[in-house]
């Protein structure tokens, strides 16, 4: 079932029953309806969400967050840097939680947008 994404400036961080069932296909989702700003703002929510994680040493969640903010950058937002960018977060995905997914992302933005 897809996660609904919403934008709580009051609860930056993304709940941890949440956080696993996150998929790129909900970032599409969200990145279609919503507005300039709220689609900067759910990077932000990523990386809150990121530190929040590692700060609490749940290397899964954290690897996880890593992997969309991957995504994001990498399919959604396209800044300028966009592959250095997504390269630094798919690799720290996968040190963080070495799985076949992740290093299947990493080869594909190797590949360059």
């Amino acid at each position: 079932m897809p996660v609904q994404l919403k934008i709580d400036f009051a609860n930056p961080v993304i709940v941890p029953e949440d956080v696993l069932e996150i998929q790129p296909s909900d970032m599409d989702d969200f990145y279609v309806t919503a507005t300039d700003l709220d689609k900067a703002n759910l990077f932000f929510m990523l990386l809150t969400s990121l530190h929040h994680y590692e700060a609490y040493q749940d290397d899964r969640r954290a690897a996880h967050l890593s992997f969309l903010a991957a995504n994001y950058l990498f399919v959604a937002l396209t800044p300028p840097g966009s592959q250095e960018l997504a390269m630094h977060y798919i690799k720290k995905a996968l040190v963080l939680y070495p799985c076949e997914e992740y290093a299947q992302w990493l080869a594909f933005i190797k590949k360059g947008n």
